[in-house]
């Protein structure tokens, strides 16, 4: 047994699973994460992680209306995840939210886009946001 403390920070995030019925069927709205930034390009749920003295549903608003310019009316605790990346640990809670005004931008992302479920199998996501994944097509009654 080692006695030497993990060092890993523990990073706490807020996501978002935002859905819309379409003639295509189910959607989610995904962002892309910004050239630069640790596993750009990937499509992910939109989020950000907490501030001091913040709790996940005052991050997540915060987050998403500084992301994505959409403001969040509804919100409920869906899934979360623990996720071991090489110099930090994610704990993200992802939160389905219910109601929402306003019309998604790429605000703060390098875009933001609706998928299907489909469209969803042909993108590349951050390992922590792959378990959400199977949840949300198992929720659709989609096979992987």
């Amino acid at each position: 047994m080692s006695s030497t403390p993990d060092t890993k920070k523990l990073l706490l995030v807020s996501a978002a699973l935002i859905t819309r019925q379409s003639p295509a069927g189910p959607q989610v709205l995904l962002t892309q994460r910004k050239k630069g930034s640790h596993l750009e390009d990937h499509w992910e749920f939109p989020g950000g992680k907490l501030h001091a003295g913040e709790s996940p549903e005052e991050a997540l608003i915060r987050e998403i209306e500084e992301e994505v310019g959409l403001v969040i009316e509804a919100l409920t605790p869906w899934r979360f995840v623990s996720h071991d990346y090489d110099h930090f640990h994610l704990l993200m809670t992802l939160f389905e939210v219910g109601r929402f005004q306003g019309e998604p931008q790429a605000l703060d992302v390098a875009a933001v886009a609706w998928f299907t479920a489909p469209a969803l199998k042909k993108l590349t996501f951050p390992p922590a946001d792959e378990p959400l994944l199977a949840a949300l097509f198992e929720q659709w009654g989609v096979a992987l």
